[in-house]
């Protein structure tokens, strides 16, 4: 699959967020002075309930999403383009974020 076809494939599919998209910050009025030590706090006693269970979630995560993604674009170009396209996607997101 060429630059140019995966580019038009590409277009098929909305854009959710822009690439420069940054989450807005929550207003100061919510926090109090300590509530910030109190949610990093909270955040790590909750990452180490979650890692025990993070690998086999994360690879579920992956297969349902390349799934998703195979089913939505074949419902658009169909069975055998979309697999052309997701394993050029996939190929692509491979070495833009190897794991």
């Amino acid at each position: 699959m060429d630059e140019a076809e995966f580019q038009r494939l590409l277009q098929l599919f909305p854009v959710v967020r822009s690439r420069d998209y940054i989450a807005e910050p929550a207003s100061s009025s919510e926090f109090s002075p300590g509530s910030e030590q109190n949610e990093l706090k909270e955040w790590q006693d909750a990452w180490d309930e979650k890692d025990r269970d993070f690998e086999k979630q994360e690879i579920n995560e992956n297969v349902s999403f390349w799934s998703k993604l195979k089913s939505e674009a074949a419902s658009k170009v169909g069975a055998e383009e979309a697999e052309r396209f997701c394993k050029a996607f996939q190929q692509i997101h491979n070495k833009l974020l190897p794991i």
